[in-house]
């Protein structure tokens, strides 16, 4: 357990360094743990100097001690998500083996696990998804052994968990392991079991981890974090897309099956073996915890890609079962549903990074993509098949470790004003943003960036989703006019907006300075 802990960190922190804080989404998230500790106030989320209300605290704790101990830069942010990653492959291993009892079979769940493409990909990001996932297998896992006569201590570490993933990102950290326990009873007819879940105890644990700092959020900021963050970022999402054209009954039917390669195959193998294989009481938890949560977040309003990030869990562990069968007595047709999708995201690997022109010397990726392939075609045809899994695995993560390099490190460059930022001057400037808010450029230079808008703008009623936005705000007839004889004032502008930008009166007196990416850099004359 201990090897594969270290094997995974290895894996996702390997040139973390290299890649640069991205917008949108990443820079909010180191910005807002960097205000944090500069503050002094560890409890209130702020973000451009006032208080931002979108997550709960836990994610900026961690990229805070991350900053303690690694200082202020990307390694730093970057480290909770790869550390809470491996600690969910490490629990996968120990979890299937204590269910099972059978070591190759929680190999198999925690390789597929740390391996598939959306799990080492968000084990990269700074986000919330990787801790949220964590905490939430850990709730569910635990539920289960409590349910099936392990000791009532599970329980007590269950509610612990899901105390924790409610700190992480709201109320959806008790939502869906309480759905998925609910309706795993529902599903057994075992409805002895709800006396069984410790009721009482559970949710004085729960209570003790989560209200200290939802009451002090509570006191310190009344009704505002109320309406903001139960309001606006949990009932509002659910119930309102934020994305319309995102909200199709098929998306997460389409996302899911992607999230989980080059082990699709071999998982839909599994879920059509259910028709002709009784299922254990182990796996029909699996299978149920899988589905609520596809089935809860197909119906939400807003759906995100991240979304359904934990279903992944026990998925991994459904295809780890199957692969060990497979080991047993699996014909060659068998493995073609492993080689295929591996094949074919291997070439997608070299193709991506070509077509995306994240580096223009591919050859390193496409040279590794090119013997992965090789490999799987040998052991498909005259080599031990079942060395396939293995040797998937493996690719995987000698591909992930060289796109770090080659692909995430020089895509993430282009979105991201980390160049652009160092272009201003230390201190004394007066800096602005047309267009696409640079976080990013916030983050690097230390800047509050105004964002400009126009006269109509302005006075517009704010729409629904205006609350997510704190940046600060100025009319650009008011910041030109205040600025006129401050040379000292820089405007970035992302690329789509450069004609629009570069059309008004007031851009004559203004001159590109620094342009890198998809942002320049202008300075008045």
């Amino acid at each position: 357990m201990v090897m594969i802990f270290f094997a995974a960190a290895a894996v996702y922190l390997f040139f973390n360094a290299s890649i640069p804080v991205t917008d949108p989404v990443e820079a909010n998230y180191a910005l807002t743990a960097k205000e944090m500790l500069l503050s002094g106030d560890w409890l209130s989320p702020r973000i451009y100097g006032q208080y931002w209300y979108d997550k709960p605290a836990m994610v900026y704790w961690l990229i805070i001690l991350s900053y303690k101990l690694f200082g202020i830069n990307e390694f730093a942010a970057r480290f909770p998500s790869a550390l809470f990653s491996a600690l969910s492959v490490s629990f996968c291993y120990w979890f299937v083996r204590r269910l099972y009892g059978k070591e190759r079979v929680a190999i198999l769940s925690a390789m597929v696990l740390g391996t598939s493409l959306q799990f080492w990909i968000l084990a990269k990001m700074i986000i919330t998804d990787a801790c949220l996932f964590f905490f939430v297998s850990v709730a569910l896992a635990t539920f289960y052994l409590g349910l099936s006569g392990q000791g009532k201590k599970w329980f007590i570490v269950a509610y612990a968990s899901s105390g924790l993933a409610v700190l992480t990102k709201g109320p959806v950290g008790i939502v869906l392991p309480a759905l998925v326990v609910a309706i795993y009873i529902v599903v057994s007819r075992r409805w002895g079991l709800v006396k069984q879940l410790s009721l009482i105890s559970g949710m004085a644990v729960f209570s003790a981890v989560v209200l200290p700092w939802y009451f002090y959020m509570y006191k310190a900021h009344g009704a505002e974090f109320i309406n903001t963050f139960l309001g606006l970022h949990n009932y509002i999402r659910a119930t309102v897309s934020e994305h319309p054209k995102d909200n199709v009954f098929y998306y997460y039917l389409v996302l899911f099956p992607l999230s989980l390669l080059p082990w699709t195959g071999l998982f839909l193998k599994a879920l059509g073996s259910l028709a002709v294989r009784p299922q254990a009481m182990h796996e029909r938890f699996l299978w149920v915890w899988a589905a609520v949560i596809l089935v809860f977040f197909t119906l939400m309003a807003t759906k995100y890609p991240t979304y359904v990030f934990p279903a992944l869990f026990p998925a991994a562990i459904v295809t780890g079962g199957y692969i060990a069968r497979m080991e047993n007595g699996g014909g060659r047709t068998d493995w073609l549903w492993l080689a295929i999708p591996a094949g074919l995201l291997f070439a997608g690997f070299a193709i991506g990074l070509k077509y995306l022109k994240a580096n223009p010397d591919w050859f390193v990726v496409s040279s590794l993509s090119g013997v992965a392939i090789i490999a799987l075609i040998w052991l498909q045809t005259r080599g031990d098949r079942r060395l396939m899994p293995a040797a998937v695995a493996l690719g995987v993560a000698a591909l992930s470790l060289v796109i770090s390099v080659y692909g995430f490190a020089s895509y993430a460059d282009t979105r991201s004003a980390k160049v652009v930022a160092a272009a201003l001057p230390k201190e004394g400037a007066i800096v602005a943003s047309y267009g696409d808010y640079p976080t990013s450029a916030v983050f690097y230079s230390d800047y509050l960036i105004i964002r400009l808008v126009t006269g109509k703008e302005s006075n517009e009623p704010r729409g629904i989703w205006a609350g997510k936005y704190t940046m600060p705000t100025e009319p650009e007839d008011v910041f030109y006019a205040r600025t006129l004889t401050n040379p000292a004032t820089y405007v970035i502008v992302n690329a789509h907006d450069q004609q629009q930008f570069q059309a008004k009166l007031q851009v004559q007196n203004f001159v590109p300075v620094a342009s890198h990416g998809k942002m320049t850099l202008y300075k008045r004359k």
